[in-house]
């Protein structure tokens, strides 16, 4: 890796100075810098790729049904067909390489963040009353009342109690209080209320999906942290640049 970060960086001095001037001049050089080095890596090796089977994929992606159809959307992209056929050959390059190169960090990042990853589904109420939280809780715990209650609740008390739910969602940018107290948490379970900022909340788990280590979680980790490297790598180069 540090010989072809050498390499990269040398291919990039060869650029014309008063090119990467225009660049800077129109706010363009970390877009370009970062597109140099993927293409610059992607030239480094070659990769047998089935092109219609790339070319099927893409358009079902991008709910493109004919040629008609992927030539206007090429044309609103300013793109020929021979840069969509490079462009997908390239992605899968991309992916080998981050594949070759991250894999092992990606399993990593997985089994040490996996509560995080994990998909999940759950309700939520808040109040600025402290008592009030506690009201909520005693009656949940005897039965009294559950949280479609609370949502209807919510409705009554709009200025008292606020109600909230998540679907089918992972854990990485939620507040770390927050997902620390929904993380332990079974199903049908709710936590104690607990303060966060000047609110006092309640969380109810209704569903939680293990994630695994497959293919798709496995391409999404690889291509992330290939994404992150290729990111550091253009601010640094920017920088020297400018020195």
């Amino acid at each position: 890796m540090d010989e072809l970060k050498i390499k990269l960086f040398n291919n990039f001095k060869n650029l014309n100075p008063e090119f990467i001037y225009k660049l800077r001049e129109n706010d363009s050089l970390i877009h370009f810098t970062k597109n140099f080095l993927v293409n610059q890596i992607c030239n480094q090796f070659n990769l047998d790729v089935d092109y219609k089977k790339a070319n099927n994929n893409f358009c079902k992606k991008n709910k493109i049904t004919n040629k008609t159809d992927l030539n206007n959307y090429l044309k609103l992209k300013g793109m020929l067909i021979d840069d969509h056929k490079r462009n997908l050959i390239n992605s899968e390059k991309i992916f080998n390489f981050a594949k070759e190169n991250f894999l092992k960090k990606a399993e990593q990042s997985f089994i040490k963040n996996k509560n995080l990853l994990d998909i999940y589904s759950y309700e939520y109420v808040s109040t600025l009353d402290s008592d009030f939280a506690y009201e909520i809780y005693f009656q949940l715990e005897s039965l009294e009342i559950n949280f479609s209650d609370l949502r209807q609740k919510s409705l009554e008390e709009k200025t008292k109690i606020s109600f909230d739910s998540v679907r089918s969602s992972n854990l990485i940018k939620v507040n770390s209080v927050f997902r620390e107290n929904l993380i332990r948490l079974k199903v049908n379970e709710f936590t104690q209320p607990f303060k966060l900022n000047n609110e006092w909340l309640i969380i109810f788990l209704n569903e939680k999906k293990d994630v695994k280590f497959d293919q798709i979680t496995m391409s999404k980790m690889v291509l992330a942290l290939f994404d992150e490297w290729i990111n550091i790598l253009t601010i640094e180069l920017v920088t020297k640049s400018l020195n």
